[in-house]
């Protein structure tokens, strides 16, 4: 088995544009069979859109506050707070914070789609259509 070390200051950084930057860590284009693992990055201000994916998700906040809503439901995550998402349900991130905020993010799949709800555009996870703002 070949063993990979992915090194932030060594990996690619995806502008989404709006204050988002994601850093894609693990996937299928890594030869991952079952997971997908990243970290985004997200300005004072700067937010995703409600959206859901084709598989669960599981968040953790590594740096600020990190404001979430999932199927309705208001959350507020500070550093080392973990959560669920089950694949489906309706969820953003956003930082309410003064300071930069950052989290880290694993998919149950090595290849991941995001539907935006407003449009109900399906995009690939990190294609030049995954953007904190959609067309």
């Amino acid at each position: 088995m070949r063993r990979i070390v992915i090194r932030e200051n060594e990996a690619e950084v995806f502008d989404r544009g709006g204050g988002v930057q994601s850093i894609p860590l693990m996937s299928g284009a890594r030869g991952s069979q079952n997971v997908s693992t990243g970290m985004t990055i997200m300005q004072p201000g700067a937010g995703l859109p409600l959206h859901f994916h084709d598989t669960e998700e599981c968040i953790t906040c590594v740096e600020g506050i990190a404001s979430c809503e999932i199927d309705g439901e208001q959350l507020t995550m500070k550093p080392f707070d973990h959560v669920w998402i089950p694949e489906g349900a309706h969820h953003r991130f956003w930082n309410d914070g003064s300071a930069p905020m950052r989290i880290v993010w694993t998919y149950g799949k090595a290849e991941v789609s995001r539907t935006f709800v407003a449009s109900g555009q399906t995009v690939r996870h990190m294609s030049s259509d995954d953007v904190a703002e959609p067309r």
